[in-house]
């Protein structure tokens, strides 16, 4: 458990602080309408689908990472931040081209009214053009964390957030550029990051691991079959994942303003949920591949057990305050009555998707591991558009339970990811899966 947080709480608290940056953004973002609400809503979730495109690159670099050092294996490690880069930029800059252009009819998709889509536009084109600097950021977290580095991504979010709340402060309200200033205020944020973990890695790890050595892109061969293997896998899963997630809040839009900006309420705080099971996760993914590379079967099993417990336990301590005090806790991020009874009606719901979120994560993180990141690919997928997508509606519109129904779909979903990893953990062939 020690080690296991050891190298999660810097995730978490890296990954906390991102989600700090979005519950302040929401705070002052609700003060200029409920409109720009909506409009963040909807172009966030849209932003981060997009950017699924390269975050299954930044897993696969990890679970590599992890079992070159277990191995012993340093040198091959720069060879792997190096290629990396070039394929996170690349899918980047893919990202930044596709937003760019359809940022208006992706919107209108959702049915929005025009006042919505007003805000949300120009909100969206800013996050894109950030888009190859917070890939390039993935792929050095990934790296480093592989060796055990986790730590400096705590530190570059909290010097983000340090800029950041003040900036967007600034952009939005004292300026008045609303939701377009929080857009503006993002994207400077991630070039500050980007900045800091390429001076991270050139101070401290470049000639432990070679980093940085461009010249040997043309032995990339080595490296990328690897990347390809475990990242196309992780790619179409999180892509595929994020667009189920938009074609709930599909869903959602269908039933008015006000349950989007409820579901939007209730997201920030799945986030902090979803935050510490992942950073867990990927602390045990990658004490796991570490141990598999060394072949150290007991820190295998003892990792599992940890990780199941803390990821169970910790979301579990965070959830009461807001379970107890439901409209106390709502209203600091909404005066809006109506929508924060709407996202307190969905709450208890969420508190019961814990502790099937926890294990289904534990049994992928160590299926990721050992590489079988396809396995989790199918059984993501199946759960998603099989199980949560129509479920979502049946629940939420045919039988008319509205925001609730989607957070019960979500119980659904978890159940159905947790049986079918279950099934390939059972197996045993991530135990001699050579990566």
């Amino acid at each position: 458990m020690k080690r296991v947080l050891a190298l999660s709480y810097p995730i978490i608290v890296a990954n906390l602080s991102q989600i700090v940056i979005g519950i302040v953004d929401t705070v002052m973002i609700s003060r200029v309408s409920t409109e720009a609400l909506a409009a963040a809503a909807v172009a966030s979730s849209i932003n981060i689908a997009a950017a699924m495109l390269f975050g299954g690159w930044a897993t696969a670099a990890q679970v590599i990472s992890a079992r070159r050092y277990g191995e012993g294996r340093l040198t091959s490690i720069g060879r792997l931040l190096d290629v990396s880069l070039l394929v996170g930029i690349g899918a980047g800059l893919v990202v930044l081209l596709v937003l760019s252009i359809g940022s208006g009819p992706l919107l209108a998709a959702f049915g929005l009214s025009e006042a919505v889509r007003a805000e949300g536009v120009p909100y969206l084109r800013v996050l894109a053009l950030a888009a190859p600097l917070a890939a390039a950021t993935a792929m050095f977290r990934a790296v480093y964390a592989g060796v055990g580095e986790t730590s400096v991504a705590m530190r570059m979010t909290v010097l983000v957030n340090v800029i950041n709340i003040p900036l967007n402060y600034v952009l939005i309200l004292v300026a008045g550029w609303g939701l377009l200033g929080a857009g503006v205020g993002t994207a400077i944020a991630v070039a500050v990051g980007c900045f800091y973990m390429s001076l991270f890695g050139w101070r401290r790890l470049r000639d432990t691991y070679e980093l940085f050595r461009f010249g040997r892109l043309h032995h990339s061969q080595k490296v990328l079959p690897h990347l390809w293997s475990i990242g196309w896998p992780e790619t179409a899963m999180l892509f595929l994942g994020y667009f189920n997630n938009v074609l709930v809040l599909r869903i959602v839009a269908s039933l008015g303003t006000t349950a989007i900006a409820g579901m939007q309420l209730v997201t920030n705080l799945q986030q902090v949920l979803w935050t510490i099971v992942w950073a867990l996760s990927t602390g045990v993914s990658i004490l796991v591949g570490q141990s598999l590379g060394s072949r150290d079967e007991r820190t295998v099993a003892l990792t599992q057990r940890a990780g199941l417990l803390l990821m169970a336990a910790l979301p579990a301590i965070i959830l009461a305050p807001v379970l107890v005090a439901p409209s106390t806790i709502l209203h600091l991020l909404t005066p809006d009555d109506e929508v924060v009874a709407e996202a307190g009606r969905a709450l208890p719901v969420l508190a019961l998707q814990v502790p099937l979120m926890a294990t289904s994560m534990v049994l992928a993180a160590v299926l990721r591991a050992a590489g079988d990141s396809k396995w989790v690919l199918y059984t993501s997928t199946a759960s998603s558009y099989l199980v949560m997508a129509p479920l979502s509606w049946l629940l939420a519109i045919s039988i008319g339970w509205g925001l609730t129904g989607v957070y019960v779909a979500g119980i659904a979903f978890f159940a159905a990811r947790t049986a079918g990893a279950w099934l390939r953990y059972r197996q045993g062939n991530w135990r001699t899966a050579e990566i």
